[in-house]
């Protein structure tokens, strides 16, 4: 995931950084406030022990999870932030951020994070839809199904009408199937992290 994904990324938290963090608002008359845990860890650090499985790399992920959803409690016109991004992903995401910029802290990264993903937010609740494909699970919001299908019409891929209803069809999974082989990535018809990645990437 890290070598596929992180130059796209590094640039969009870079440019993130100019408008975070975004729970300023929570901050004292001095626009100061405290980091609590892990991460207030410099990015050599959470680089080193998440690289390394140290005791403390599964406390990274943890924190960053703890803070989209506060950001998401805190934040007007929001539901989720990360509206397909696995923990993984983002964690590879802040992670490879924090090699390019190992004096940052770690919560910084993170703040940079949820400022490059808010204009891609859900800002009302979307029941979440449960399929399999592949005989494997997925869950996705009924919200990204759709705007999958869109992008997937608007890009050439998607034959037909979509469905009134959201719903990984068979004809979404062709579609899928077409776009994945036009990119380079496997043809399996599953909308996962790399597909997503380069389906919506901005």
């Amino acid at each position: 995931m890290l070598a596929r994904l992180k130059k796209p990324v590094v640039h969009l938290l870079v440019a993130a950084s100019l408008c975070a963090p975004v729970l300023a608002q929570a901050t004292s008359a001095h626009g100061e406030f405290g980091v609590k845990g892990i991460g207030a860890s410099d990015c050599a650090t959470a680089v080193r022990e998440y690289k390394g499985g140290t005791p403390n790399a599964m406390m990274y992920g943890g924190w960053l999870y703890g803070y989209l959803t506060a950001v998401n409690q805190a934040t007007p016109d929001t539901f989720d932030l990360a509206t397909w991004q696995d923990l993984n992903t983002l964690t590879n995401f802040v992670i490879e951020y924090c090699q390019k910029n190992p004096r940052t802290s770690f919560a910084q990264a993170v703040f940079n994070l949820t400022a490059a993903l808010k204009p891609m937010r859900l800002t009302a609740a979307s029941q979440p839809v449960r399929f399999t494909h592949n005989n494997k699970p997925f869950v996705m919001y009924g919200d990204v199904i759709k705007r999958m299908g869109e992008a997937l019409k608007h890009k050439g891929y998607y034959k037909g009408t979509l469905p009134a209803q959201p719903a990984f069809t068979g004809e979404m999974a062709r579609a899928v199937s077409r776009f994945q082989a036009g990119n380079q990535l496997p043809a399996t018809g599953e909308p996962d992290q790399f597909t997503l990645f380069k389906l919506f990437g901005r």
